[in-house]
């Protein structure tokens, strides 16, 4: 399919430069109109991949009409490419204000304009992939709750059913468990739904110790079998954040280490800091994570045959991931295969507020 180029500009020779560019380059197809308000109203009819947007033009500004495009939702994913005789840094870091992708000067260099809008055509192609696998998880998971509550239903009903066959108890829990399974993935793909499309956080102040103390004591608790949980946390201070996503995602890594890890091993829950960050981090003694697979862990469509840390956790790390980019920070792993890992938590210490708590 052909790239759509529309092209705005009220001088006719440089419209013509670009078209003779684009004239011998396979897959471009291009439109030209001469002011901002035809550009408006062509919109809707071409539907451009990319807008190549001069800047000085009649009636209205390659900025005012950047907006305008910017804004509607019909065209989000359309490029903007703003064009000017001039090379001044104000001139630019008004047209990114307005919303434009880039920027170029005149007169155009003819490598570097193809290259421009080859990025953009993949960039574009890319960002419309990433939101129908958003509008197909979110489709998938409000279908999925009317008869997955069905399920969870019929299988308690049979389940306390008197004097219940011993083959038809374990036939029922076991749809039971199943039923459970699918429920905890529907409300995690929601979730994740719910944190791209920007998610107010809901901050609140708590001490980072008395947080990691609570969660080691659960922990301990509610698996007295496996691997103890330990706490590394030198100085206590207050930290602001949205303790419940934070939560959400540091669990998740916490219980991949209680899975993961010998029993006679210890998990421990740091926190260190400096001007700058504050890091949690959870590490442990498992078998580790293959090099080639630890950036690709956080992918919620990545899926290959990993064993040991990531099996079983579905989008947990990509739920990880996102809460941390709304805080402004970043998940990472650092992992040896057959000696442990750690999964740190990021935090920009500019972007959460911290007090001391005296000892």
């Amino acid at each position: 399919m052909a790239i759509k180029i529309l092209i705005v500009d009220d001088e006719p020779i440089n419209v013509k430069l670009i078209e003779e560019i684009l004239e011998y380059e396979e897959g471009f197809q291009c439109k030209s109109v001469e002011n901002g308000i035809d550009a408006l109203a062509l919109l809707d009819e071409y539907n451009p991949d990319i807008i190549i947007l001069d800047i000085m033009m009649p009636g209205m500004s390659g900025y005012d009409v950047c907006r305008r495009i910017k804004n509607d939702k019909k065209h989000k994913f359309a490029k903007v490419l703003m064009v000017s005789g001039k090379a001044m840094i104000e001139e630019r870091l008004e047209g990114y204000e307005a919303g434009a992708d880039d920027y170029i000067t005149k007169p155009f260099v003819d490598d570097e304009l193809l290259a421009k809008l080859k990025v953009f055509s993949r960039l574009k192609k890319t960002e419309e992939i990433d939101e129908l696998k958003t509008a197909i998880l979110q489709l998938f998971s409000h279908e999925t709750k009317t008869p997955l509550n069905g399920i969870l239903l019929g299988s308690q009903l049979i389940l306390d059913t008197p004097s219940l066959p011993d083959k038809i108890a374990e036939y029922a829990n076991l749809i039971k468990i199943s039923g459970e399974r699918i429920h905890d993935l529907v409300g995690k793909i929601l979730l994740l739904s719910d944190l791209r499309n920007n998610r107010t956080l809901t901050v609140t102040a708590q001490s980072v110790k008395k947080y990691l103390q609570r969660v080691a004591s659960h922990t301990n608790e509610s698996h007295p079998e496996s691997s103890t949980v330990r706490v590394v946390c030198p100085t206590d201070f207050t930290l602001e954040a949205d303790w419940h996503l934070f939560h959400e995602a540091f669990q998740s890594a916490i219980g991949n280490a209680i899975k993961f890890s010998p029993p006679d091993e210890v998990v421990e829950l740091k926190v260190s800091r400096d001007k700058s960050i504050v890091v949690f981090s959870v590490i442990d003694k498992g078998p580790g994570i293959d090099p080639k697979d630890q950036e690709k862990i956080f992918d919620e469509f990545y899926s290959p045959h990993i064993k040991n840390h990531t099996k079983g956790t579905a989008l947990s790390l990509s739920i990880a991931k996102e809460i941390m980019l709304l805080h402004r920070g970043h998940v990472s792993v650092e992992s040896v295969p057959g000696n442990g890992s750690s999964f740190n938590f990021t935090l920009p210490a500019a972007s959460v507020k911290s007090k001391q708590i005296p000892d």
